[in-house]
């Protein structure tokens, strides 16, 4: 009986690293009253085909389904007040390649209007970033969102993890941003979520 209820255990701890591990890039601060999208957490990879062991997420300047993502995404959605009317609470646990907690590193989210959010890695690699409502305050209860287990890899002078915090329906990268990360410039398109 005893194993039996280890060998579950076993089970469902692989089921929760693996689910941990296919969190996506790109996900949904919903409001829990309704349903609707509040805005888009956003994490871009510093490899456009965002495949392969050498491409990791939480670069500042990258990519994200193949078009460019990070920095640019702030200036085409500048103007743009990102409204949420709970405290957002962005968690998350960084590591390297080999699986060691990576201490001591800063971690960053930008929104539209030059607002950044910035904390650091506990010894276990863990963050939390606490974001206030930006709207009337619906509740006292916090929306988490956990981004799960990244590996993270500096690279050259960066100094942080980043992520990005846009409005539900947000502007894609200008022309001349995606010309500058060496993409060929498309009409800048909305992408709106449900």
């Amino acid at each position: 009986m005893k194993l039996g209820w280890i060998a579950a255990l076993s089970v469902m701890m692989a089921s929760t690293a693996v689910f941990a591990a296919q969190l996506p890039d790109e996900q949904l601060v919903k409001d829990p009253d309704g349903g609707a999208t509040l805005a888009v957490l956003t994490l871009c990879n510093d490899c456009q085909s965002g495949e392969g062991k050498a491409c990791y997420t939480g670069a500042e300047q990258g990519w994200l389904d193949g078009k460019p993502c990070g920095k640019c995404l702030i200036e085409s959605n500048f103007s743009v007040l990102v409204k949420y009317p709970y405290d957002v609470h962005i968690s998350g646990t960084l590591t390297d390649p080999a699986g060691a907690p990576v201490k001591d590193r800063f971690v960053q989210v930008f929104l539209p209007g030059g607002w950044t959010v910035k904390g650091r890695t506990s010894e276990r690699g863990t963050f939390r970033l606490m974001l206030g409502a930006t709207a009337e305050r619906k509740s006292k209860q916090p929306l988490v969102i956990d981004v799960g287990t990244r590996i993270d890899t500096k690279k050259g002078n960066d100094p942080y993890y980043a992520m990005f915090l846009l409005p539900p329906s947000y502007q894609a990268c200008s022309a001349d941003a995606m010309k500058a990360q060496g993409a060929k410039p498309k009409a800048a398109a909305k992408k709106k979520h449900q």
